[in-house]
């Protein structure tokens, strides 16, 4: 029987058993068959019908659509096989097979390339990582099989292991370290440190947020690593809490460093919008299109920060557009308001790294470590519960720099050029 898995998500780990002749709805809404707290699902976003086996997928005309092994699927059912990955929102699910659940190819209890494969540990849109075995060293590492949607371009993987082979030489105790790559038959893979404690996001979704005084010294571990990465000439281009990991004994470690950019022009390739990574913590200049440097990551820590601390993210909506929109054009809420038991102090320094323009934030890494080390000193408290309280959604306010407005008025072109290019190919639709 086959079944539904969900990779990544804040219903990480779920299961759903596909029976024959039924059919299964995936959105936001309760009544679905499995019900997405995402606000870029639909209500009603996708469905699914065994018939003789087969599974078939239809996008019930969501807004923000549906991808398969990273390709738009379009408005038309298709036919799924197991393996399959479809990304719906922030969520990938997986369809799998009752009895294989944790492979890929039968990938499972294989050795390849002097690399023993333990068990699956999850899916993303790079590919799937397992835990493997050095077989040479007896150590556990994370093995990253590249997805086939990816492998296709002969181009995109010279360029993708050239990144990860110069990533490697970066070594740094809060960067995790590219150890190997390689190709064995059609399998393209590279492998990196095993992180065992999972991601920040990993506990926000557990815990709800993160109290001050363990946040910190986390924050503190990422700037670090950031710091090191800005003295390399190295902008990551997608902090965000999925991105940070955490191993035995707390230290937090950023994945992916030195990588990224193959992955952003593949990115931009599939996607009308161009956006690479998470628009909760994109920079307004790299939503915009235009020219980023380290001061990008500083926002995408900030708004890291604030998620951490919060439980919520700076922006929400309907659509990754709308949300770019408002990283671009919007003030978010001041987080003294959103989270009253955290520090003033820390508030104002998260709020100084959410600046539109990057010439109002700090500078580099070095300066937030300075600020945040500083801070740990003796302000950072764990909350009492009688400080809890719920509080109003983010209320929007306009930006008023410059700055602000010139990417406000780049975005209203841009969507419409997005408008014209739809309404053009709904006349070339129409039958003449």
């Amino acid at each position: 029987m086959a079944k539904l898995y969900v990779e990544r998500g804040p219903l990480r780990g779920k299961e759903l058993y596909l029976e024959e002749g039924k059919v299964y709805t995936i959105g936001r809404d309760p009544d679905c068959s499995l019900t997405f707290p995402d606000s870029l699902t639909s209500r009603k976003h996708v469905a699914l019908r065994v018939s003789k086996g087969q599974v078939f997928l239809r996008d019930m005309e969501s807004k923000n659509g549906t991808f398969v092994n990273g390709q738009a699927m379009g408005r038309k059912a298709i036919d799924l096989n197991l393996g399959d990955q479809v990304e719906i929102g922030e969520t990938l699910v997986s369809l799998l097979s009752d009895e294989e659940r944790a492979t890929t190819g039968g990938l499972i209890g294989r050795e390849m390339a002097g690399y023993k494969i333990l068990e699956r540990v999850g899916r993303g849109g790079m590919g799937t990582v397992y835990r493997a075995e050095q077989c040479s060293l007896n150590r556990i590492v994370a093995f990253k099989v590249l997805s086939p949607s990816l492998v296709w371009d002969q181009e995109f993987v010279d360029r993708f292991m050239h990144e990860v082979r110069s990533a490697a030489r970066l070594v740094h105790p809060n960067i995790v370290r590219a150890l190997d790559c390689g190709r064995e038959e059609r399998i393209y893979f590279f492998v990196m440190e095993f992180m065992s404690c999972g991601s920040i996001e990993d506990h926000i979704d557990e815990e709800g947020r993160i109290a001050p005084d363990r946040a910190v010294p986390m924050l503190i571990d990422v700037c670090r690593g950031l710091d090191y990465a800005d003295r390399q000439g190295i902008v990551h281009r997608d902090i965000k809490p999925d991105n940070l990991m955490l191993d035995e004994k707390g230290m937090v470690k950023i994945v992916d460093m030195g990588i990224a950019t193959s992955l952003e022009g593949k990115k931009k390739a599939s996607q009308k919008e161009g956006v690479f990574g998470s628009p909760h913590y994109m920079a307004p200049e790299q939503a915009a299109g235009d020219h980023i440097d380290q001061r990008a990551d500083i926002y995408g820590l900030g708004a890291t920060a604030y998620h951490m601390l919060s439980g919520r993210t700076v922006f929400s909506g309907e659509s990754q557009l709308e949300i770019m929109s408002q990283h671009v054009n919007d003030e978010p809420h001041d987080l003294a308001e959103v989270a009253p038991w955290v520090p003033k102090r820390l508030c104002a320094m998260t709020m100084k790294m959410l600046k539109k323009d990057p010439g109002d934030r700090y500078q580099s890494a070095a300066d937030v470590m300075a600020d945040l080390t500083q801070l740990a000193g003796g302000e950072v408290q764990t909350p009492r519960p009688s400080e809890l309280r719920r509080v109003p959604t983010s209320k929007r306010r306009p930006a008023t720099s410059r700055y602000a407005k010139q990417r406000r008025n780049k975005l209203i072109l841009v969507s419409v050029l997005l408008a014209l290019v739809l309404l053009v190919t709904l006349l070339l639709l129409i039958p003449s």
